[in-house]
């Protein structure tokens, strides 16, 4: 039993690792193509101008002072922030659409917006507010906040189809057939001792850490930074003991059976892959806290 285990975690450790370099390739994704920034705007769009085919009040909304403030420019481009606060949208949306006029003339306001569903929106939680300026405000953050749930939903399912198809492609990249590092590592006890000893020494030194989820950055030469340091220094310790890469391959050798394998290893990997570093690095963790727990093998 306790074997097996020690299997499941040099498993598990691998795939981790494997999960961090996908999430590090999709934040330099998300940096080049700005990818939060789109999703963003893209909210934005269905929340300002569904009807409003001159997007007048968008681009209204997206030339304001402190909507240019967040966002950020790289080279010669000016990106949309990758996160804009409820607070911060409903401050730029009020100085919109009243232009510069007091609360008071707001309902006037609504009436000359161009897009017919914010009218209808707006009037809404103005009513409901019985022109209480706070109750409306907060009507309007809370509105932002629903859509934003959606637009992350939105963002998370479409990155995890990147992050499928980066995994295959890490997959070949390193040879990385998770079928085969699982028979290596209960075939070779020397091999499953040093990934283990790497997988607690890991776990241990991010005790108390949290793995986010993609994130955008807008330093794309950070990100870069963290691929090569991540490539160079964990992803070589281990592929060297499992057999990673083309270097030991005898082509002359490989059936079709065995490309048929090879291939079925490869997306079993990019489906680890695609469940994110986060939750590799929380079964990492409670299975070395399940081995340690035990008595260690002599």
């Amino acid at each position: 039993m306790l074997g097996m285990l020690q299997v499941v975690i040099g498993l598990v450790f691998v795939l981790l690792l494997l999960s961090l370099l996908a999430t590090t390739l999709m934040e330099l994704i998300a940096s080049l193509f700005a990818l939060r920034g789109r999703n963003l705007e893209k909210a934005l769009r269905n929340m300002l101008a569904t009807t409003d085919v001159d997007d007048r009040l968008l681009s209204a909304f997206k030339d304001n002072a402190l909507y240019k403030q967040l966002s950020y420019k790289y080279g010669k481009r000016r990106y949309a922030p990758s996160y804009l606060s409820a607070r911060s949208f409903q401050s730029i949306l009020m100085d919109v659409v009243l232009d510069g006029k007091a609360f008071d003339e707001l309902e006037g306001r609504i009436e000359t917006l161009p897009d017919d569903d914010l009218k209808k929106v707006l009037r809404q939680f103005l009513r409901e507010a019985e022109s209480d300026v706070d109750v409306f405000k907060g009507k309007v953050q809370t509105w932002y906040n629903d859509v934003m749930d959606r637009a992350s939903g939105w963002y998370k399912r479409y990155t995890q189809k990147i992050l499928v198809g980066m995994g295959f492609l890490i997959a070949i990249v390193f040879n990385a057939d998770t079928l085969a590092i699982y028979e290596r590592l209960e075939s070779d006890p020397e091999t499953l001792q040093q990934v283990i000893a790497l997988a607690e020494d890991y776990a241990d030194g991010q005790s108390g850490a949290q793995i986010d989820p993609v994130q955008l950055s807008p330093e794309f030469n950070a990100s870069l930074a963290k691929l090569e340091g991540l490539v160079n220094n964990q992803i070589e310790t281990v592929s060297s003991p499992l057999g990673l890469g083309w270097k030991n391959v005898i082509w002359s050798e490989v059936t079709p059976y065995d490309a048929l394998l090879k291939l079925l290893g490869w997306t079993v990997t990019a489906l680890a892959v695609s469940l994110g570093a986060p939750f590799w690095f929380d079964l990492l963790r409670k299975l070395v806290n399940i081995r340690s727990s035990g008595n260690k093998p002599e």
